[in-house]
């Protein structure tokens, strides 16, 4: 029998597999904060891993993080610009671009849902505080978790919004959407990621 995206709770989500994902839109409550943040999930056309070109492919088909797998490509470190951020439904969302410290070039566009209660309470504050990638932070202070990406997708460069020309050019850019588990399987954050064609060094 199909499963309905729209009818899972997000603390369910997670069991679910990549194939899955792909045979329809976003689910609806990730569909909530495409909105907000000037998307529609129709934009985007899923894709089995070994159909996503380079440099994209290196960059996205991983089991890491966002943050350290960028710091790696560009050999600086990332910061985040924090283009929208608030709270719904318990938990926290924020649209990010994660740039370059050193060249200040945008290196991935972030749309993230996080369940703060979900971390420790000491780092609460560095989450909420939007100085810092969650990457960043969950790194540094050793907390074990897992990247699961659960579908690879592309984007036409014309249908993103003008917040988002900081991404530069090309006609498409290629993307995951992916979530962070703790050993238990709890979901602690979604994550749609976009690569832009800048990553192209």
């Amino acid at each position: 029998m199909a499963i309905s995206h729209d009818s899972l709770p997000r603390s369910q989500f997670n069991q679910f597999s990549v194939n899955q994902l792909q045979q329809s839109a976003f689910p609806e409550f990730l569909r909530e904060s495409l909105s907000r943040a000037g998307l529609l999930g129709d934009w985007f056309s899923w894709h089995e891993p070994e159909e996503v070109p380079e440099p994209f492919r290196e960059l996205l088909i991983h089991e890491m993080d966002m943050t350290s797998t960028l710091e790696r490509y560009h050999g600086e470190q990332m910061i985040l610009e924090v283009l929208a951020d608030g709270q719904a439904d318990g938990y926290y969302f924020r649209e990010v671009i994660l740039r370059g410290g050193e060249t200040g070039r945008a290196a991935e566009f972030g749309l993230i849902e996080i369940e703060v209660s979900q971390f420790p309470e000491d780092l609460h504050e560095a989450i909420l505080s939007g100085r810092k990638p969650l990457g960043g932070i969950m790194n540094e202070s050793g907390m074990i978790y897992e990247s699961q990406p659960l579908g690879y997708f592309s984007v036409a460069r014309g249908k993103l919004p003008t917040k988002l020309c900081a991404l530069g050019n090309g006609d498409t850019f290629y993307g995951r959407y992916n979530q962070l588990v703790r050993a238990d399987g709890s979901c602690l954050a979604r994550i749609l990621e976009i690569i832009p064609r800048s990553s192209d060094s």
